[in-house]
């Protein structure tokens, strides 16, 4: 029996398949890498500006580090500084499943305890 074309067809099989696992790791990374920047970039405000804060300011730096601030909302009181940002990260191969992008967002409040930044 001659099986020579077997391996053709598992072959024409396999290859979306493996394509398509290869494209999500890239989108999840880059989802991934996003989120980081972004809570990074958070806590080294939170840290910088802790004396002479104020929404312009940190508006100024989330600019500066290319990070949209339409969803921004600062919160300074004399203790604590709350940041909440949330953007959207076009997807690079999920359109194809019909993702098309990806939300970032971060949560983060530091309050200031015993001479220390505490972060929540």
């Amino acid at each position: 029996m001659n099986k020579k074309g077997q391996t053709l067809i598992l072959f024409v099989i396999m290859i979306p398949i493996v394509l398509g696992l290869c494209a999500l790791v890239v989108d999840v990374g880059v989802l991934v890498s996003k989120n980081v920047q972004l809570k990074e970039i958070s806590k080294t405000i939170i840290e910088d500006v802790w004396d002479s804060a104020n929404v312009e300011e940190i508006k100024d730096i989330f600019v500066e580090n290319d990070i949209p601030v339409d969803q921004l909302d600062v919160s300074i009181d004399t203790s604590s500084i709350h940041i909440k940002n949330s953007y959207e990260v076009d997807s690079i191969f999920g359109s194809i499943i019909g993702i098309d992008h990806y939300e970032v967002s971060v949560d983060i409040t530091g309050t200031f305890q015993d001479g220390k930044i505490v972060f929540e």
